[in-house]
């Protein structure tokens, strides 16, 4: 644990703490998931296994269940189903971005190809309502069909936005409102429903989410100007280079000057972002205040999701929220 400008740092493995043994049975609900009888669909649910990531969303609703009296079998099925639509847009995305990789393997559409990933993607979208469907949630069903119809008109909103350089602040905002925010939202909703909170903390709760997937989103942008390839395990500048402004750019634009803003969109559209354009579009978006009025909006955003939950008992699963908040902004991968 470590302190820092009025804050106190908590390691991942201490967020995780209330909720160790809820995770571990979620592993294994995964490995079922991800294990079928067909060999093609048994080898991707293996590799899938391989490429977890940081599991944010089941926390999310685990320990949301955990603020009130939750059944830890319809938890499990809940984040499982949660984490599996997760891994299917995914899968999705990588297909349209014509990406090769993530976290630091190969995808999956590199591997096979781009329609065994749809495919797939398709075959997890079904398993998982199916899975709280069996499992008798069809109130936790409803909230996560909402969640996953946000986020997928939130995947078409930034197509709609791809390669237009003069997208607002307002329009940037919205779509990761819904591409991003609202599979949080949901997760935190549906944990508080099979938690049994009343409906005044399950709305607290979903705000809380919402903050903190703009959040989340808002430093991952950042990431892709300046983070560290090796850690993320994926290139920098992949937004960019397939025609996707995002705030860091979005406020350097707004911010300089008009040539200096014409430079940098003759640089961008050019077609080609080598190491030299590359270097020239970071200076343009650090030096014209992009990556720090990013930050700051991204801690604005954590510190209004801690304020959604600070009515709520004290609790170790409340504590672990609200260091999640904290450790989404000092992220680097």
């Amino acid at each position: 644990m470590n302190a820092g400008k009025g804050r106190t740092w908590v390691s991942s493995d201490e967020i995780r703490a209330p909720i160790r043994e809820e995770l571990s049975l979620l592993e294994r609900e995964l490995d079922r998931i991800f294990s079928p009888d067909v060999d093609l669909v048994s080898a991707i649910g293996r590799h899938l296994v391989t490429t977890k990531g940081k599991m944010v969303r089941p926390i999310l609703v685990f320990l949301s269940a955990k603020l009130g009296n939750s059944d830890m079998g319809s938890a499990i099925k809940v984040a499982a189903a949660v984490e599996v639509i997760h891994t299917a847009t995914l899968l999705h995305d990588d297909s349209i971005d014509r990406s090769h990789l993530r976290r630091g393997l190969p995808t999956v559409n590199r591997l096979w190809n781009d329609q065994v990933s749809v495919i797939m993607g398709d075959h997890l979208f079904c398993s998982a309502f199916r899975l709280v469907h069996d499992a008798g949630l069809f109130d936790v069903a409803s909230v996560l069909s909402w969640g996953s119809d946000r986020m997928t008109y939130g995947e078409m909103y930034q197509m709609d936005l791809r390669g237009k350089y003069d997208v607002t602040e307002e329009a940037y905002l919205r779509m990761i409102k819904l591409k991003t925010a609202a599979l949080f939202a949901a997760a935190c909703k549906a944990g508080a429903m099979v938690g049994g909170l009343s409906q005044q903390n399950r709305d607290a709760l979903a705000a809380y989410g919402d903050c903190l997937g703009i959040a989340f989103q808002m430093v991952d942008d950042i990431l892709d100007f300046v983070g560290d390839v090796n850690l993320l395990g994926k290139p920098i500048g992949n937004d960019l280079r397939d025609g996707r402004v995002t705030l860091p750019l979005i406020v350097a634009l707004r911010n300089a000057g008009t040539d200096e803003a014409g430079r940098i969109k003759e640089i961008i559209t050019s077609g080609s972002l080598d190491d030299t354009a590359w270097s020239e579009v970071l200076k343009f978006v650090d030096e014209n205040d992009g990556i720090g009025y990013t930050r700051r909006s991204a801690e604005n955003l954590v510190a209004d999701a801690k304020t959604c939950i600070e009515h709520l008992e004290p609790n170790p699963a409340k504590a672990s929220l609200m260091s999640l908040a904290d450790l989404v902004i000092t992220r680097y991968k």
